[in-house]
């Protein structure tokens, strides 16, 4: 039980938007925005997808974007991050200008996700990482998109090896300008690295896993040490993070489908519908009820 789309796959996304833009790789398409401009559709339902999106935008006017319960209008120069599962949104007026991308973890060769996500944590799916860029760092980054849309049309011998190679200076670059703007420079590597992996792990397994002792098990960790160090890199305890996972999957299914509220309770793994609203009430302090009827 879901009701909000889920795209598994790069084209299936641009015929959503209307867009004739195709490709060939199913792991990575970059284009200039600026391609996508002949839409007839001005705006898309919120939607999924089972891919990262990494864009740049510089100059798009009359654009409202919404990631997960995040809305900004006519943001300026930005770079936005979007992790598969997050929950997608926008509406435009004018026309867009800048780069995006399209990619699969697979593209960069990472086989454990956890390990991407520890590389790259502005991809968290906990966070809304809409990005300001600086006059200093927009020449570069665009600079490297150009290179990548040029060398994706040439298609010559180790044009996948020179893309990826361009798309990681890119994604590390990204890394320094997040670190700047959120301050994140984390002093403990190990705790850092447990985290990524709690983050990564409840996000896979919120709907059957709700125990710290659990995730714990999974990290071949105790629970008391998974507890520490989640309070000490994040600020709030373990049980916490889970729970505000499950109560977040409970906001976007109440706010943007129509499914029975004890559908929802039996889909979030309550016993019965009381219990989910006794749980949704305590983290949120309004009831499913109330909360659909406000943000639907």
């Amino acid at each position: 039980m879901n009701g909000i789309p889920l795209y598994q796959e790069i084209n299936d996304l641009h015929r959503l938007t209307g867009s004739h833009l195709r490709t060939r790789n199913p792991l990575f398409h970059c284009f200039n925005m600026a391609e996508a401009n002949e839409l007839e559709q001005t705006t898309t339902q919120p939607h999924r997808t089972s891919f990262y999106t990494l864009a740049l935008n510089f100059g798009t006017k009359n654009l409202s974007y919404s990631l997960n319960e995040t809305t900004f209008d006519q943001p300026d120069n930005f770079i936005l991050c979007v992790a598969p599962g997050q929950i997608a949104q926008w509406e435009k007026q004018g026309d867009w200008f800048g780069f995006c991308t399209f990619f699969k973890s697979e593209f960069l060769d990472f086989s454990e996700q956890v390990n991407f996500l520890h590389q790259y944590p502005f991809f968290n799916i906990n966070e809304t990482n809409l990005i300001s860029v600086g006059a200093a760092d927009f020449e570069p980054l665009k600079l490297l998109f150009q290179l990548i849309i040029e060398e994706q049309a040439s298609e010559e011998k180790f044009s996948r090896e020179v893309i990826k190679s361009h798309f990681q200076a890119i994604l590390w670059k990204v890394r320094r300008i997040y670190e700047i703007h959120s301050g994140d420079n984390p002093r403990d590597r190990a705790g850092a690295v447990i985290t990524a992996q709690f983050q990564y792990l409840v996000n896979e397994h919120f709907l059957t896993k709700t125990t710290i002792e659990e995730y714990a098990d999974l990290l071949n960790i105790s629970a008391n040490h998974l507890s520490q160090t989640i309070s000490n890199n994040l600020g709030r305890t373990a049980k916490t993070v889970i729970s505000k996972r499950r109560v977040k999957e409970a906001r976007y299914l109440l706010a943007y489908t129509t499914q029975p509220i004890s559908a929802i309770a039996f889909h979030l793994g309550f016993s019965e519908p009381t219990h989910f609203t006794k749980f949704f009430k305590k983290l949120t302090e309004v009831t499913p009820q109330t909360y659909r009827a406000n943000n639907s």
